[in-house]
């Protein structure tokens, strides 16, 4: 037997399906043995249970149930933070590394590409970042009364990005005390610790550059916002990424009122992680591309790796660390988790505004129901639909971001993930944030002229456009307190600039020339700064302009609370 996760379409069908699962005489009752319950969960559509694969297949067939799949963790999946990876992907780093050539003065040149608000054509010659050194990229706002959660690895919360004043001094915004673990009982979770640790592991570049990106006081965007850091891995804790959205929501539904503005806090989550899983070209058998299958299983490595490219599947070449030998493989496939795609809707649900990395293997993101959807390879004997997107950052109406490039103008990082589930695109590539101290052994990190201790380095991914995104968010929450994903979403898209475009390197696409069938528009922020000083919008709602859908922009609910 093995952990599947069963998950209903609804809560009212959940009631209903546990007393069949777990009742004698119940329609879905297995009468051989006990049913072996691993999770409960109070909040969730999901329900964790131990099954043979044979009463999986019948439990699917309930009218009841959306899916059920075994966890990730039966599954061997790979939970990564979407960085840039190694591989061939980084065949043109000679011309787009800056890393190892800034200083200190240096700045997030994605704040002032979003602000500028007019095509720059290069961001930089050899390495120089003379366009963006010594420059004030501070926002309007700045996320004051805004709960911002980071699902990463560890920022050291002692960075002086972190700090209540931009010296770095006046102590820290991150709540680095925070027990996520607080709320384990009414979430039905009687077997996880007691108190929450967020130093394991420790000295992470990736956790404190995608804090830093969205709530840093120099380098990020929401500087006065609070920080909430949350792993997303925890060892000790099974099945971790697929039960945390039981804690985020909870966390969200049940904070305390704000007694500065009468209203409990918005809740802005980035995600610049997801699920994956590495196969050898060797072990593909056949290929699957827009209705075609097409059997490679007899077919040499050569053609194997060519028939694979030319059906929308990126190969990669990586080096056996022991023999130094150059293998091809399908590497880090995207995974959706259905489970873990309810959790990510029934949160929005709840008003949390979620944004998720698209990834950084080269892979489609299609939306449900694209021609390339159904797309699939299989390898080692299991199928893996490979077009849709990784869970979280494709799951429910997650806002999907993709990364452009700082060396031209406007094009779509070599690494990123691409495709018509991308909802808009946001600098990725040579990100300046913070990381987490000077232990941290990062090419090019340069010392914080605030304090020693502490670095700064240049890195790329999706993990870095993500919180580009997390951040303006959590500003626009500052004065949008009740602001919707839908709304979100709708102030991205209608602020968004010209077309990305694709810089030609990645000629394994092939037929996936059809970039274009993303929405291929990147990151703008359209409020106008104040002449006086004034928060802006200094007019009443009623007064701003309308939207392209012809209402008042940002909308704004009628039915306002003040909790």
């Amino acid at each position: 037997m093995k952990e599947y996760i069963v998950t209903c379409k609804s809560m009212e069908d959940l009631n209903s399906f546990y007393d069949d699962m777990e009742t004698v005489g119940g329609s879905l009752y297995i009468p051989d043995r006990a049913v072996e319950l691993t999770s409960r969960r109070t909040i969730s559509r999901n329900t964790h249970y131990m099954l043979t694969e044979s009463e999986a297949v019948e439990i699917r067939k309930d009218s009841r149930v959306l899916a059920c799949e075994l966890t990730w963790e039966e599954q061997g999946v790979e939970v990564i933070s979407h960085w840039k990876q190694t591989g061939d992907f980084e065949k043109i780093d000679v011309d787009l590394d800056y890393s190892r050539f800034i200083d200190s003065n240096d700045k997030n040149w994605g704040l002032y590409r979003v602000n500028k608000g007019s095509t720059v054509t290069n961001w930089g010659t050899n390495g120089s970042f003379t366009e963006i050194s010594n420059r004030d990229l501070h926002t309007t706002w700045s996320g004051k009364n805004v709960d911002v959660v980071i699902v990463d690895d560890y920022p050291n919360p002692n960075h002086p990005e972190f700090a209540v004043n931009v010296n770095g001094t006046g102590g820290s915004r991150c709540q680095f005390s925070f027990n996520w673990f607080q709320y384990k009982t009414a979430l039905g979770y009687t077997n996880h610790p007691s108190t929450y640790s967020h130093v394991d592991p420790p000295n992470s570049a990736h956790g404190a550059h995608t804090a830093g990106t969205t709530a840093g006081n120099t380098q990020g965007w929401a500087r006065d916002a609070n920080i909430y850091t949350m792993r997303f891995l925890y060892s000790g804790v099974s099945n971790w990424p697929d039960v945390l959205w039981d804690y985020l929501r909870y966390f969200h539904k049940n904070k305390s009122v704000n007694t500065n503005t009468g209203r409990r806090n918005p809740t802005v989550v980035n995600n610049s992680w997801g699920g994956s899983i590495t196969r050898s070209v060797a072990s593909a058998t056949s290929v699957t591309y827009r209705g075609t299958t097409t059997d490679i299983s007899s077919m040499s490595e050569a053609n194997k790796v060519s028939t694979l490219r030319s059906n929308g599947c990126p190969v990669v070449y990586l080096t056996n660390q022991f023999t130094g030998q150059q293998i091809p493989y399908l590497y880090r496939i995207p995974l959706r988790n259905v489970a873990m795609d309810a959790d990510i809707q029934d949160a929005i649900d709840d008003g949390v505004i979620l944004v998720g990395s698209a990834g950084n293997s080269r892979w489609n993101c299609e939306l449900s129901g694209g021609q390339d959807y159904d797309n699939s390879v299989v390898a080692s004997g299991t199928t893996y639909y490979h077009s849709r997107g990784s869970s979280p950052g494709a799951g429910g109406d997650m806002i999907c971001v993709g990364s452009v490039g700082a060396k031209t103008q406007e094009y779509k990082s070599d690494f990123s993930n691409w495709g018509g589930r991308v909802d808009i695109w946001a600098p990725g590539t040579n990100i300046v944030s913070s990381v987490y101290s000077n232990s941290v052994t990062y090419e090019g990190a340069v010392a914080d002229p605030r304090n020693s201790s502490y670095y700064i380095a240049s890195i790329s991914g999706t993990s870095m456009s993500g919180p580009q995104v997390a951040g303006l968010l959590a500003c626009l929450c500052e004065q949008e307190p009740n602001l919707t994903q839908a709304e979100a979403l709708q102030y991205l898209k209608e602020g968004a600039l010209a077309d990305v475009g694709d810089d030609g390197t990645t000629p394994e696409q092939s037929n996936n020339e059809g970039f274009g069938d993303s929405n291929n528009r990147y990151l703008f922020d359209m409020r106008k700064r104040p002449l006086d000083g004034m928060t802006h919008p200094a007019v009443l709602h009623k007064n701003r302009n309308t939207t392209t859908a012809g209402v008042k922009y940002p909308r704004v609910r009628n039915n306002r609370t003040t909790k």
